[in-house]
């Protein structure tokens, strides 16, 4: 098992069971572990008050600022939850928040991402259906959760956006575009990333 990891990390008040479901779905595809830390909470001074919305970049830059507050985490694997490990250097942080964020591209997003930084953001605030003033669906919801952290993480490992509508590394920039898609890799993204050849 590889000692270095890519770390999630709440932002306020996400359901803590719920989220280490999401991410126990995550490392079966992944075949490797995730670390779960948190929470943390939202950064002051980042919000734009006349959207009343995040800048998803600042927001990034600020939560990463405040990691080393955090103790170390637990390990969710493959197998189930493992034991705390020593903060050792991950390979990149991916932090979930309910705040809604925009971009410079965009007036509102499911996710963001630096990979220069090795930091993604995820917001469930647009996956939930009572953003859409609908009726909740938990399990679409989760589903939506799980696709998008798989993006996320494997965008840090190095791979790019997939032009297969039905893989889970395709670009989500509608609702409708992200329930199509699988919580799968595609055949030749599932090469690249488990033969270790990334697309940079």
């Amino acid at each position: 098992m590889s000692e270095q990891h890519l770390v999630v990390i709440p932002t306020r008040k996400l359901d803590g069971p719920e989220l280490e479901a999401v991410v126990s779905r995550a490392v079966k595809v992944l075949r490797e572990p995730l670390e779960l830390r948190g929470p943390l909470p939202v950064p002051q001074g980042v919000e734009d008050p006349e959207r009343g919305q995040f800048r998803a970049s600042q927001l990034m830059k600020r939560l990463h600022a405040m990691v080393p507050q955090l103790g170390p985490g637990r390990l969710i694997g493959p197998e189930g939850t493992e034991k705390a490990r020593p903060q050792l250097d991950p390979a990149g942080h991916v932090f979930i928040t309910d705040v809604d964020m925009f971009t410079e591209k965009s007036d509102g997003v499911f996710a963001a991402l630096l990979p220069a930084r090795k930091l993604a953001v995820i917001s469930v605030r647009r996956l939930r259906e009572a953003f859409y003033r609908r009726r909740a669906d938990p399990v679409r919801q989760r589903a939506r959760l799980v696709k998008e952290l798989l993006r996320m993480v494997i965008r840090l490992k190095g791979l790019r956006a997939c032009e297969d509508p039905k893989c889970v590394l395709s670009a989500s920039r509608m609702l409708a575009d992200l329930d199509l898609k699988d919580e799968q890799l595609c055949r030749s993204c599932s090469q690249s990333l488990f033969s270790g050849t990334m697309r940079i």
